[in-house]
């Protein structure tokens, strides 16, 4: 099914038109969860003027700065080291993170660099979550089951529950792999979302981190949470959210104040008088910044002596921003994203019979059993892994301990070759192995089927 893409243009002014500095920042490559790790920010003076900078602070609130003495002042052409360190979290595959540089640049006073990782994960599923969905207050909570897997750790097992978030309760399994989460009865009502933190018997990957999401519902229920605006072009009309009692009983209103959003509130009765019902409308103001509105709505409710917090989010787009159609835009141009172009049979035929490969790797030294492999179109992988098992049923577990990373070429038509040699092997013995794509993403999938190789 085909979809109309709109294109946005605003007026921005260039930031380059501003450039009187330039900034490099260190990869701190990679680093398995919940770890940290260091890096260093080359903050140049590209100018002509001394820049003094001011501040340095990370985006990400368990990031650091290290030992670097503010105000700073880089005198033209010279550069300065910015030390700082990146806490890993739950982090899986290419990862940046932000660190917001202040000077005493009039025309730009904030520059932003970025720092990149890597993020390595111990675990089958990098990025374990808990659902809990609907949690009511005056029924039994729902429990998720969470089992955490590992083909790099033997004997893998979770030690002890470090911290759970305060809208729901954790505990270990008999099997030493599985977490039990519930939400609780007495939680605030709203939208939640907060981690299970687990103790590892891992040495590169101390803990891991559930991320656990529920909805409570007390005895005032908003008539959505959160409440998506959508794409926007006038703030003339008030967006709605109706408030229901679970008894049918009248819902008083106290304090409403909302956070992120520049806009107007008024409360009342639901349209139509309907019993146990208040309504909050939403005005956005005409100043409101463009682009992606994200705000908080928090709500009193003095019967209750508690307040009730509600998402509200969309896109807004003023009428003075331009929105083009790219279909018609296409059509003006003689063309329509509706058929493709046509096919070039004998480029076509002339690409597929000329598919590049790399050169060969060179066999790995040693005399354990060496592994080979090819895989073509490769955009999308970061490395492989090598796993091995005293069976063909295993159980596995990741002996590389390296990752065996992907070639310079590996766009589309390209075919790499590996190689990999297990010298930890025992001669005489019989393994069983696969080969693992580690992606981008950090997710983790098995490119073969084990194969039996006997070690000399």
């Amino acid at each position: 099914m085909l979809k109309t893409v709109l294109a946005v243009s605003f007026s921005l002014i260039s930031a380059s038109a501003f450039a009187q500095v330039s900034f490099k920042a260190q990869d701190v490559g990679e680093i398995y969860q919940t770890n940290t790790g260091h890096s260093t920010i080359l903050f140049t003076n590209t100018g002509d003027k001394p820049v003094k900078i001011l501040a340095v602070t990370p985006a990400f609130d368990k990031d650091d700065v290290g030992a670097f003495n503010l105000p700073a002042t880089v005198a033209p052409k010279t550069s300065v080291n910015i030390p700082v360190t990146v806490f890993s979290g739950m982090d899986a595959g290419d990862r940046r993170r932000i660190f917001n540089i202040e000077t005493d640049i009039a025309q730009r006073p904030r520059v932003q660099a970025l720092v990149h990782l890597f993020g390595l994960s111990v675990l089958d599923n990098p990025e374990p979550k808990a659902d809990l969905g609907t949690v009511n207050t005056n029924a039994a909570a729902p429990v998720k089951t969470v089992t955490l897997a590992s083909r790099e750790v033997p004997d893998f097992r979770i030690t002890r529950i470090i911290e759970s978030p305060d809208f729901a309760t954790a505990r270990i399994e008999p099997d030493g792999r599985t977490v039990s989460i519930s939400g609780k009865s007495d939680a605030g009502w709203g939208l939640h979302d907060g981690y299970v933190k687990v103790a590892l018997n891992s040495t590169v990957q101390p803990q891991a981190w559930i991320e656990v999401k529920a909805d409570v519902h007390g005895e005032v229920i908003p008539s959505a949470n959160p409440v998506e605006m959508g794409v926007f072009r006038t703030t003339k009309l008030p967006f709605v959210v109706q408030l229901k009692s679970r008894d049918g009983k009248p819902v008083k209103l106290g304090k409403i104040s909302l956070e992120g959003i520049k806009a107007t509130i008024k409360k009342g009765a639901c349209i139509g008088g309907a019993a146990g019902c208040a309504q909050i409308s939403v005005k956005v103001a005409d100043d409101q910044t463009a682009g992606v509105v994200r705000g908080k709505l928090m709500v009193e409710l003095p019967d209750f002596h508690r307040a009730l917090p509600i998402i509200i989010g969309g896109l807004y787009l003023p009428e003075s921003v331009k929105v083009h159609s790219l279909d018609k835009e296409m059509q003006k141009n003689g063309k329509s994203s509706a058929e493709p172009p046509p096919l070039d049979l004998k480029s076509a035929l002339q690409k597929s019979t000329q598919a590049a490969s790399a050169p060969p790797p060179v066999d790995p030294p040693g005399h354990g059993p060496l592994l080979k492999w090819q895989v073509s179109n490769e955009n999308n992988l970061y490395g492989y892994l090598i796993y091995r098992g005293d069976s063909e049923n295993g159980p596995f577990l990741r002996v590389n301990r390296d990752i065996v990373r992907v070639g310079e070429d590996k766009g589309d038509g390209v075919t790499s070759t590996y190689a990999w040699r297990d010298d930890s092997a025992v001669a005489g013995k019989t393994y069983w192995y696969y080969i693992g794509m580690l992606n981008r993403d950090g997710s983790k999938q098995q490119l073969s089927g084990p194969q039996e190789v006997k070690a000399k």
